[in-house]
């Protein structure tokens, strides 16, 4: 694809909108390529890479915390717990 890039400014709706439908797209491609069209099969690579680009440049949702980063949080970060005498009081029952 020789054509210049162009840049828009789309909600997140928007974005979902036309993903979906590439999608909707691809699938029939698909349905087409097994059926030997040869076209189609050009459209698909075509449109394939199309939706490649399109997630790469998706804005990224906060991602669910894995267990690396939460056990990195609690045990890493010196204010996640008390100071060894605290722990001891607490321990020993006169808390």
């Amino acid at each position: 694809m020789s054509a210049l890039p162009h840049s828009l400014v789309l909600s997140a709706s928007e974005f979902e909108m036309i993903e979906s439908a590439l999608e909707t797209q691809e699938k029939i491609l698909s349905v087409q390529v097994r059926a030997g069209g040869e076209t189609a099969e050009v459209r698909l690579t075509a449109l394939r890479s199309v939706l490649r680009r399109l997630r790469r440049q998706r804005p990224q949702a906060d991602a669910p915390q894995g267990w690396g980063s939460i056990a990195r949080g609690l045990f890493c970060n010196k204010n996640a717990a008390p100071d060894a005498g605290q722990r001891s009081e607490v321990v020993n029952g006169q808390a």
